[in-house]
């Protein structure tokens, strides 16, 4: 299964998925800033900016493998309702993992919502 980010235009990111079946799916999404998730509460200050996902492509988010180097954007699922934000850009995968596994985030508490960092390519 693999997971690739490009960007398509200023603050959006497009997601190419392929699970192990081979089945493909592309997601265009807008780049949330990580000060627009309120991690505290578990929530997003724009709910509208949030993209749904197919139960086969989150079932394949959760195959996905470690990304390489370079500057990354968070792709955060909740794995219910399929919901699934685009958050960024970090500096690379363990500059979105610090971001991520602050004490005081609800939102990786919770066992329904997945962590997924790509690698972004092209230019912002």
């Amino acid at each position: 299964m693999f997971v690739k980010a490009f960007y398509v235009a200023a603050n959006q990111v497009e997601f190419a998925v392929e699970n192990s079946a081979g089945e493909k799916a592309v997601y265009i999404a807008p780049v949330i800033p990580p000060s627009s998730v309120q991690r505290a509460t578990g929530t997003f200050r724009d709910p509208a900016s949030l993209v749904d996902l197919t139960p086969t492509m989150v079932s394949a988010l959760f195959e996905a493998q470690e990304p390489g180097s370079g500057k990354v954007v968070a792709l955060i699922v909740h794995t219910v309702s399929r919901r699934a934000a685009a958050v960024g850009l970090f500096a690379d995968a363990t500059d979105a993992r610090s971001w991520w596994r602050q004490s005081f985030n609800r939102l990786a508490k919770d066992a329904d919502v997945l962590f997924v960092p790509v690698v972004v390519e092209g230019d912002a």
